[in-house]
Order: structure tokens, then sequence, then C-alpha cells
């Protein structure tokens, strides 16, 4: 029987745990998110409807 060869580990890069993982996965998701939604005009990004009141004020 032939051996594998050993696999080279990298020492700089420490093994996370699952929960650090996905913790790091939900921090890197949510900061794509916002850029992507703060890329988006003014109109898109807020999300919510205005009423106009008077000429110049507005409201929810």
């Amino acid at each position: 029987m032939k051996k594998s060869p050993p696999v080279a580990k990298c020492p700089k890069t420490p093994k996370l745990s699952v929960s650090e993982a996905l913790r790091l996965e939900s921090d890197r998701a949510l900061v794509e998110l916002i850029r992507y939604r703060l890329s988006l005009p003014p109109e898109k990004r807020l999300n919510v409807l205005r009423r106009k009141i008077g000429l110049r004020a507005t409201c929810l």
C-alpha cells in the first residue's frame, strides 16, 4: 500500500471553530448587503412611502 503524501499546513492561518466561521461569514454578508444598498439610488434605497405636506415638508 502506498502512503499518501503529507499535507502541507500553513502555520499562519489558525483553524476556526464552526461558530467563529459562521460569525465571520455572517459579518461579511452583512457588509456586502450594506454596500449593495448604499450603491442604489435614494428612491430605491429608502424603501418607504413618503407623503408631501405643504410645499416643502414630507412625512412617513
